[in-house]
C-alpha cells in the first residue's frame, strides 16, 4: 500500500523553486544510500506507469502544485521512530524507566555489572541471550502499532473476506481506537481462563532432558549437542506448524486486528539449550539452578614423569603434580536435606526396634556406646567405603594405568529398600590408584573429608538452609566402615590380609587358625590398636601385632577400627568359601563317589527351573576340570548364592547322610541367618552354632584327611586379583602338589578318545592334598559379633557400592579423553547423582504393572473376595499380568508367605489394582515339613482350600518365590532366601 503526502511548494533562498530535489517531511532525516535502495524496491510501478517521472522518488503531478510519492515502508518506519521515542522501556535489574528505545540502549551499555546475560523483558519476563533480541521483542510485541506519520491519510478499508493485511502481515494499520475495541470484541483471547499464565520456561526442561542423558553415562557431549540441534529445529517446524494453524483460523473467523498480528508473531521459540550446550556450561547451569555439588580439585603430592623434550628428542625427568577430586560431604549432604523425601524418611525413622529384633545400626550394641547418638538420636550416620575400579577395557592395552580409587558414603539413616538406590550412595573422593602407593596418600586424602567431619560432629553442627529458606541444623558421624578385606586393612592401617597377624578383630596368629579353624584369640580394642601403632614405628614390630600405622579415621569422634570396620559378606561368602565348599563338594560327588558326571551336573543346572524371581541370577553350566580343584568358580556373587540355594535340588541322588552334603547344608544354614534382613538373638546363637559345626567338619574333610586338593599358590593369586579379600603367608610343607594328567596312561594314546578339536581329554585323578584354612573361613567366626555391634549385616554389604561403579565403567568405554580421567569421572557421577535426588517418589512406592487392563468389579470372576476385601461393589479395578513392587515381582504361579509363624505359603493366582494397592488372590497350600537336604520347606495343595485376597502391604515379608522341584521328582518346595519369623 502506498500513500500520497501533499506538500507546498518550498522557495530557496535565491527565489527559486526546490524543484530539483526530493522534498521530504521535515522530521525524517536525509536517507541514505541502502534506504534509497530499498525504496526504490517498494514504489508502486502502476503509479509510475500513470505518472512517469525521472526521479523515482518525487514527480510532478498535474493536479498539486507539488507532490512527493513515498512507500508504505518510510511511513512505517516514521511511525516507529515516533513510537520509540514515546513508549517506555525499563531496565529490570535496575528497576528504571527510560523514555525511548536510545537511552534504554546507552545505559545498558555503559552499566555493564548488573546486566549480565540472561536479559528479561519488563512486560512478559521472559529471558534473551542478547541486547538486541530484547528490543525487536519489545518492538515487534509489545509495541506493534506504530504511529501515522504526519498527514498520513486514511487507507481505504480492505474487503473482509480477502483480509490483506493479515496475510502480508505489515500492511495499513487500523486506529489505536478501533483495535482497542475490537481486541475488547475478542474477550475469549484476552480473558484469563484461570489457568496459570506465567510463561514457561523451557530452559529448566531442557536441562532436566541433559541432565537425564548425562546420568546413564554412555553419551558423549557431542552426541548430546547434536540432540540439542535436533531437538530445537524440531520445536522449530512446531511453533511454525502452529503459526500456519492460528493464521489460517483468524483468516476463517475474520479476525484482524494488531493484537492478533501480534500475537501470530509471538508464537515462535527460542533456543532452551543456548545455556547448556557445552559440559562446562552444564555444570554451571545446573550448580545454580539445581544445587549441583562440583568436585573440587585438591593437591596431593608430587611425582617424576618422564616427558619427551621436543628440542632435544629425548625423555627427560619432570616433576609433575598429583591431585585427586574431592566432593565436599557438607555440600553433598545439603543437597540431600533439600529433597524433601529423604529429609522425610531420616526424621521418622524409628530409633530402637521394640520387640528386640536387630534390624539396622540403631539395635546394635556400636549405637548404645556412641556418644554422639546418645545427645543426637537423629544425627546423620555415615557409612564409607573404598574400592578401585577399572574404567577401560581389563583386556586392553591401557589396564591399570587408568585405575582409579573411589570413596563413597552412604547415609544410614534411611531404609533398605532406599539406600540401596544407586542414587542414594554419593562420591566422597576420587583418584588414580597409583598415585595412593606412597607413604601419608591415604591420610592426604581423607583430610578434607575429616576436617568437614569435625564440623558435623561438633555440638553447634553446620547451619544450612532448605528451599523454603528454613535454617536447618546439619549434624553427621562416620559409624562404619565396608571394604573387602584388603582394601580395609590399607585404609585402617594394618598389615596385609597374608600377615602372621592377619585379622582385625582379634589377635589370632595363622598358626593357630590351622590347627583349630573354630578358636578366636585375644580381641583387639580401640587403646591396643593405638599402642600396636606407636610400637610399628620400630622396625620388625609391625609383623608380631599385624599393624603397621595408625588409623586416620580414628580422629572421629567416635569410630574404632577394631570395630566398625565390618566384614564383607558378600565377597567373605559368596566369593569366597561357597566357592571352596561347592567344588570340594563336586569333586567329592564327581571324581571319588560317581553318583553323576560333570556333563550331567552342567546338563541339570541349564534344565532346572528356577522361576521368574531367580532366573536372572542362574548360575551358568561353564563347570569344567578346573572346576573340582577346589578353585574359585568362574560365577558372580549373586549367581553363587542362587546355586548354593538350588544345590540340594541338582544333587537329589546324592546321599542325605553325605558329609559334603552336609557341609553344603550347613552354609546354606549359615546364609539364611546372615542375609536376613531382621535377625532375633536366639538366630545369633544359632549361627554360632552352625559356624562351629560348619568349620569343625570342613576341618575333618578337607584338612586333616586331605580328601581334596587345590594349588595353593595359584588360588592365592587369584584370590589376591579378583577379590583382594585376603591373603596368607607362602608355605610349603612339602604336601602340597597340583592334580596333574595320569602320566603313562596307555589310553592316552588311543585314537578313540580324542575329542572333537582332536585334542586328547584331559583325565582328573583323585589324590589327597593337604587343604590350608583360609582367611575368610576365620571371618566366620566373627559374624554373630558383628550382628550383635552393627544388626543385620546385609546392610553394609559392599554388593550395591560395586554396582555404582558401573558409571565409570560406561562412561570410560565412550570416552575419547583421558587427560584427567579423574576430574571427568567424577562429574558424571556427580551429574547421575543429582539425577537421582531430583526424584520426589519414594522407592517402596514404585509398581509397574504389565498388561493393565481396566474393568468394573461386579465383572470381575473373583468380585466377591474383594468386596469382602473393604472394596467397593461400584468401583474400577485394573487387572494385570504381573507387578513390580519396591525390585519384587509378583506374578501368577509364585508363591508368597501368608504366615510367618507356622510358616504358610500361598499360590498367586491372579493379581488386581486399585487405588495403587496391588490385591493377589492367593490359594493357601499346606506346610508338609522342612527338608534339611534341600534347606527348603515341601508344600502340598490341599483339596477344599479357597482362594482369598491379599494386599501387597500386609504381607509378614516382602517378595515372591518360585515353585522348586528336585531333579526327577515332582514334589513342589518354597526355598526362602532368608529366614522365616
Amino acid at each position: 500500500m502506498q500513500f500520497w503526502i501533499n506538500v507546498p511548494r518550498q522557495i530557496s533562498s535565491h527565489g527559486s523553486d526546490a524543484m530539483d530535489r526530493p522534498v521530504r517531511p521535515e522530521s525524517r532525516p536525509p536517507l541514505q544510500t541502502n534506504q534509497v535502495a530499498a525504496l526504490q524496491e517498494e514504489k508502486d510501478t502502476a503509479h509510475l506507469n500513470i505518472f512517469p517521472s525521472s526521479d523515482p522518488c518525487f514527480h510532478r503531478c498535474g493536479d498539486l502544485p507539488v507532490a512527493v510519492f513515498v512507500s508504505a515502508s518510510i511511513i512505517m518506519e516514521e511511525g516507529r521512530r515516533a513510537q520509540d521515542n514515546t513508549h517506555p522501556y525499563r531496565c529490570v535489574p535496575c528497576n528504571i524507566t527510560f523514555q525511548g528505545v536510545r537511552p534504554f540502549l546507552n545505559h545498558h551499555r555503559n552499566v555493564r555489572i548488573p546486566h549480565t546475560p540472561p536479559i528479561q523483558c519488563s512486560e512478559c519476563l521472559l529471558n534473551y541471550e542478547h541486547l538486541t533480541s530484547l528490543v525487536r521483542h519489545i518492538k515487534d510485541v509489545h509495541y506493534a502499532e506504530p504511529a501515522q506519520g504526519p498527514g498520513q491519510e486514511e487507507p481505504p478499508e480492505d474487503p473482509p473476506e480477502e483480509n490483506a493485511d493479515l496475510e502480508e502481515m505489515d500492511g495499513g494499520e487500523e486506529n489505536q481506537a478501533e483495535g482497542e475495541a475490537e481486541a475488547d470484541s475478542n474477550s475469549d483471547y484476552s480473558a484469563d481462563d484461570g489457568e496459570n499464565n506465567h510463561p514457561i520456561d523451557l530452559s529448566k526442561s531442557a536441562g532436566r532432558m541433559v541432565l537425564n542423558l548425562r546420568q546413564t553415562g554412555t553419551i558423549t557431549t557431542s552426541m548430546i549437542q547434536r540432540c540439542q540441534e535436533e531437538c530445537f529445529h524440531m520445536m522449530q517446524e512446531v511453533a511454525a506448524s502452529i503459526r500456519q494453524e492460528v493464521k489460517k483460523f483468524f483468516i476463517q473467523e475474520n479476525i484482524n486486528t494488531p493484537a492478533s498480528r501480534a500475537f501470530i508473531k509471538g508464537i515462535a521459540v527460542e533456543d532452551p539449550f543456548q545455556r547448556i550446550k557445552t559440559l562446562k556450561q552444564q555444570l554451571n547451569y545446573f550448580s545454580k539452578e539445581l544445587g549441583l555439588v562440583k568436585p573440587v580439585t585438591k593437591f596431593l603430592d608430587y611425582r617424576i614423569d618422564y616427558r619427551l623434550n621436543s628440542q632435544s628428542g629425548q625423555y627427560e625427568p619432570v616433576r609433575t603434580i598429583m591431585s585427586f577430586e574431592y566432593i565436599p560431604v557438607i555440600e553433598s549432604l545439603t543437597l540431600a536435606m533439600r529433597n524433601a523425601r529423604v529429609r522425610t524418611l531420616i526424621e521418622t525413622e524409628q530409633l530402637e526396634s521394640p520387640d528386640g529384633v536387630l534390624r539396622s545400626y540403631l539395635d546394635g550394641r556400636r549405637c548404645k556406646d556412641n556418644p554422639l547418638i546418645s545427645r543426637h538420636p537423629r544425627i546423620i550416620r555415615l557409612q564409607l567405603y573404598w574400592d578401585d575400579v577399572e574404567v577401560c577395557n581389563p583386556l586392553g592395552s591401557k589396564t591399570s594405568i587408568h585405575k582409579i580409587a573411589a570413596f563413597y558414603f552412604s547415609i544410614q539413616n534411611l531404609p533398605a529398600v532406599e539406600s540401596s538406590q544407586l542414587s542414594s550412595i554419593y562420591l566422597l573422593a576420587l583418584a588414580y590408584s597409583e598415585d595412593l602407593k606412597g607413604p601419608g596418600r591415604f591420610e592426604k586424602i581423607l583430610a578434607p573429608f575429616l576436617s568437614d567431619l569435625r564440623k558435623l560432629e561438633s555440638e553447634q553442627g553446620v547451619v544450612i538452609l532448605l528451599l523454603n529458606e528454613d535454617a536447618y541444623c546439619l549434624r553427621a558421624t562416620l559409624t562404619t566402615l565396608c571394604a573387602d578385606t584388603l582394601a580395609a586393612h590399607e585404609i585402617l592401617g594394618f598389615l596385609s590380609p597374608s600377615a602372621r597377624c592377619f585379622c582385625r578383630r582379634c589377635m589370632v596368629t595363622r598358626a593357630q587358625f590351622r590347627a583349630n579353624m573354630n578358636v578366636v584369640a585375644e580381641r583387639r580394642t580401640k587403646e591396643t590398636f593405638e599402642a600396636h601403632a606407636a610400637q610399628a614405628r620400630i622396625p620388625g614390630n609391625s609383623t608380631l601385632t599385624g599393624v603397621k600405622k595408625g588409623c586416620p579415621l580414628h580422629l572421629s569422634t567416635a569410630f574404632d577400627a577394631t570395630k566398625d570396620a565390618v566384614f564383607d559378606i558378600f565377597h567373605d561368602l559368596l566369593e569366597g568359601v561357597a566357592h571352596w565348599v561347592v567344588s570340594l563338594a563336586l569333586r567329592s560327588f564327581i571324581l571319588k563317589d560317581k553318583y553323576f558326571t560333570l556333563s550331567d551336573f552342567n546338563g541339570r543346572i541349564s534344565a532346572f527351573n528356577y522361576g521368574v524371581p531367580d532366573i536372572k541370577n542362574k548360575p551358568s553350566a561353564n563347570f569344567t576340570d578346573e572346576s573340582l580343584k577346589g578353585s574359585k568358580l568362574k560365577q558372580t556373587g549373586s549367581q553363587m548364592w542362587c546355586l548354593i540355594r538350588v544345590f540340594g535340588f541338582l544333587v537329589a541322588n546324592v546321599p542325605e547322610d553325605d558329609k559334603n552334603l552336609r557341609l553344603v547344608n550347613l552354609l546354606q544354614s549359615i546364609l539364611l541367618i546372615v542375609f536376613a534382613e531382621s535377625i532375633r538373638p536366639d538366630d545369633i546363637d544359632r549361627l554360632e552354632r552352625l559356624i562351629e559345626e560348619h568349620h569343625r567338619l570342613f576341618q575333618e574333610l578337607h584338612v586333616n584327611n586331605t580328601v581334596n586338593v587345590f594349588n595353593e599358590d595359584e588360588f592365592e593369586n587369584e584370590e589376591q586379583d579378583v577379590d583382594n579379600p585376603d591373603g596368607q603367608e607362602q608355605e610349603n610343607d612339602g604336601q602340597n602338589r597340583e592334580i596333574n594328567d595320569a602320566a603313562g596312561d596307555s589310553d592316552d594314546s588311543d585314537e578313540n578318545n580324542l575329542r572333537a578339536d582332536g585334542q586328547r581329554p584331559q583325565r582328573v585323578v583323585y589324590k589327597e592334598v593337604k587343604v590350608h584354612a583360609r582367611n575368610k573361613l576365620h571371618h566366620m567366626t566373627h559374624l554373630p559379633d558383628e550382628i550383635r555391634d552393627h544388626g543385620n549385616l546385609v546392610r553394609y554389604w559392599c554388593a550395591r557400592y560395586e554396582a555404582r561403579h558401573q558409571i565409570f565403567s560406561r562412561y570410560g568405554s565412550v570416552c575419547c579423553n583421558f587427560i584427567n580421567i579423574v576430574k571427568s569421572m567424577a562429574q558424571m557421577h556427580q551429574l547421575s547423582t543429582l539425577s537421582g535426588l531430583l526424584k520426589t517418589n519414594f522407592r517402596a512406592e514404585d509398581i509397574e504393572l504389565q498388561d493393565p487392563v481396566k474393568m468394573p468389579l461386579m465383572s470381575s470372576d473373583h468380585r466377591d473376595i474383594l468386596t469382602a476385601s473393604g472394596i467397593d461393589q461400584a468401583s474400577v479395578v485394573e487387572t494385570v499380568q504381573a507387578a513390580g513392587i519396591a525390585g519384587e515381582t509378583f506374578r501368577s504361579g509364585l508363591f508368597v508367605i501368608l504366615d510367618a509363624s507356622a510358616p504358610t505359603f500361598a499360590l498367586i493366582q491372579h493379581l488386581y489394582v486399585f487405588n495403587n494397592i496391588v490385591y493377589l488372590i492367593v490359594l493357601p497350600w499346606r506346610t508338609v515339613s522342612f527338608k534339611r537336604r534341600y534347606c527348603a520347606y515341601e508344600v502340598k495343595c490341599e483339596a477344599g482350600m479357597q482362594p482369598i485376597a491379599v494386599r501387597h502391604d500386609a504381607l509378614p515379608q516382602h517378595g515372591a518365590l518360585g515353585p522348586w522341584n528336585p531333579w526327577n521328582m515332582r514334589t513342589v518346595h518354597v526355598a526362602p532366601r532368608t529366614i522365616i519369623f
